[in-house]
């Protein structure tokens, strides 16, 4: 996957979210990530990044290096950190964790999963409707993300959940290249599909028809695993 360069424009802002100064460059710098601004591989330069949050270098560093414990970013001698980049055998052994944890931390969610929950889900997966017939894509990544985790933060194992986040975290800056390159392209396949599968699994846990809907969430995470690998097969001119 080729490295995009150095990012000058202003892709960061100030929001009304966390006021303490290395929280507001936390939140902004994941924000960009999410909404594709800052794809993989892109230089991260700390002076600018300061500068556009109106910060000193200190806050941007500290949150840098919070985001490279979560994978999220990479830092190098000599370079800096930039946005993650996965190679195929990097998602292999992201989806083998998933499978083992992602999977367990379901099953005891679903156990426990309320009438409230289930109305969050339904809540996420309406919004992620509206979002993919407006093209948005960032909107349509925090949709999904509001979806699965009104079900999996129903699992009380906090360990458990850390590691969790800390796979799903990993994947967020390829997730954002491909909700934005599919919406760029007008491609709504495999979007439509994704609906498709959180409306069955949806339909199944509200019906609690748990085994079958905990069936589905492994093939729904099969088939992301597949997405992912054509995502970087595709971005690679090596390919």
């Amino acid at each position: 996957m080729p490295v995009t360069g150095k990012v000058d424009a202003v892709v960061l802002k100030r929001s009304s979210g966390p006021r303490t100064a290395e929280a507001i460059a936390l939140n902004e710098l994941r924000d960009a990530i999410i909404r594709g601004d800052l794809p993989p591989g892109t230089q991260i330069r700390q002076g600018a990044a300061a500068e556009q949050l109106g910060l000193s270098v200190i806050p941007v560093r500290e949150a840098l290096k919070t985001l490279a414990g979560e994978g999220i970013v990479a830092y190098q001698a000599q370079r800096g950190y930039t946005v993650a980049q996965l190679r195929p055998d990097s998602v292999d052994d992201i989806f083998r964790l998933r499978l083992m944890l992602e999977s367990q931390a379901e099953e005891e969610a679903a156990a426990r999963l309320r009438p409230q929950d289930l109305a969050e889900m339904r809540d996420a997966l309406d919004a992620q409707r509206q979002a993919t017939e407006a093209g948005d894509a960032h909107a349509a990544i925090l949709a999904n993300k509001a979806f699965h985790f009104a079900l999996l933060d129903r699992c009380d194992n906090e360990w458990l959940m850390r590691f969790v986040r800390q796979l799903w975290e990993a994947l967020e800056p390829h997730r954002a290249l491909a909700y934005r390159r599919a919406a760029e392209h007008g491609d709504r396949t495999r979007a439509d599909a994704i609906l498709d599968e959180h409306e069955a699994i949806l339909v199944q846990l509200e019906t609690g028809d748990t085994d079958a809907a905990l069936q589905a969430m492994a093939r729904h995470r099969e088939s992301g695993h597949g997405d992912f690998h054509r995502l970087l097969t595709e971005s690679d001119p090596a390919q």
